[in-house]
This record gives structure tokens, sequence and C-alpha cells, in this order.
């Protein structure tokens, strides 16, 4: 017996949300969009002679912070909250993070416990 498009359009509606939810926990928190006349903005740090360089960045949410690792060992960006990881950033690679609530985001490389930093987030 076919189904009454009336019963299956439930079913649908829980498929969909259940896919967006899904979607949303995997990619993690959106990044607002740039408000009228203003773009959203990469701010590099470079990873060279063990530090991260600025050790400090204050950047806009919705902005991105690129990493890039100049020196000759391996080394990560990862939050001291949960928040990031970027796994091992082989040397000449690069690891970028969206940061799109305000706060306060200090971080640290896993290899290397005196390498340091933080993302000021206005």
């Amino acid at each position: 017996m076919p189904r009454s498009p009336a019963r299956s359009l439930p079913r649908l509606l829980i498929t969909l949300l259940t896919t967006v939810s899904l979607s949303a926990l995997l990619t993690g928190p959106a990044a607002p969009a740039a408000g009228p006349g203003r773009t959203t903005t990469e701010t590099t740090v470079v990873i060279e002679g063990f530090e991260f360089v600025p050790a400090s960045v204050t950047i806009h949410a919705g902005d991105s912070v690129r990493w890039v690792n100049k020196d000759n060992d391996e080394h990560t960006s990862t939050s001291d909250e949960p928040g990031w990881d970027s796994g091992i950033i082989p040397p000449g690679s690069t690891f970028t993070q969206v940061f799109g609530t305000p706060g306060t985001f200090r971080y640290h490389c896993d290899l290397h416990s005196s390498l340091t930093g933080k993302v000021v987030v206005e």
C-alpha cells in the first residue's frame, strides 16, 4: 500500500533536521558573516625558533588565524580549553582556524610545552 504524502512529511523533516544537526556538530560553530562594509580577514602567526610570532593576536569575530610552520621541527596549535587542535603541522605547512565568537583563547604546542600563544577575539 503506497504511503500518503502527509504521513511521509514528518519522517522527511526528522531526517532533514538530523542531517543539519550532525553537520553542525561535525563542522563546529559557524562564524558570523561579516557585517555590511566589513570583510573577514586572516591573521598569520609564524612558528619560528620554537616561538609563535606574534605570541598574541587580536582579531574580530568571524576572522581566522593561519599558523605557518617555518621551523625545522613539527608543531601543533592546540587550544588550552576544548576548541581546536591542528594535529601535527609539518615544517613548511599551515593550519587555519576561524574564530566565530568573542573571547580570549590561549593555546600551546602539544609537542613543546614552552611554546604558547593567545588569540583575542573582539
